[in-house]
């Protein structure tokens, strides 16, 4: 799978994204450079639709819906549990940032204050696991604003969808 730290920091991608999650941090009242890097990073991060759906159970199967995610973070030993409770923040924190209207298709049934709590969980207890105390302070801090952090990225999503931006996202071959 790949990651944003495979990309070089000065691609065009990485600052459309440190940008753009700036700019949504800003309007949700919200500056903070731990929280513009992680976010960035995972929107980076999250290109890859391998990296959206990278958690699997123990047959290797793809999990592709929170509860099954949930489920497999509760029943995974150390030090696999982190990386799978940081996933579900990731997951959640993306889900409702981004794409907010997929909670509501006819066979969800998951609500967004769940994935909301499932996110904060997922982050708190991420921080939790964490040995790395400047890690932890981020997954706490995730957690602690995750509502805002959703409300940045739904304003990256509203800002890329602008017919404007995609097009010049097309131009310069970005999408």
């Amino acid at each position: 799978m790949r990651s944003s730290s495979e990309i070089p920091e000065d691609h065009p991608v990485k600052q459309l994204f440190r940008t753009l999650t700036e700019r949504g941090l800003i309007q949700a009242d919200l500056r903070d450079k731990d929280l513009l890097l992680y976010i960035a990073n995972l929107l980076v991060d999250f290109m890859f639709v391998d990296n959206v759906y990278r958690m699997t159970d123990t047959t290797g199967s793809r999990l592709n819906y929170l509860v099954d995610m949930l489920q497999q973070a509760t029943e995974t030993e150390m030090p696999v549990k982190k990386t799978y409770y940081k996933h579900i923040g990731d997951y959640s924190l993306f889900t409702l940032g981004m794409f907010p209207e997929s909670l509501s298709r006819p066979r969800r049934l998951l609500s967004a204050n769940y994935y909301a709590d499932a996110g904060r969980i997922g982050y708190q207890t991420a921080g939790d696991l964490e040995s790395n105390w400047q890690i932890t302070l981020v997954f706490r801090k995730l957690a602690d604003e995750f509502e805002r952090c959703v409300v940045s990225l739904n304003w990256v999503r509203e800002y890329t969808c602008d017919p404007f931006y995609q097009y010049m996202f097309r131009e310069w071959s970005i999408t």
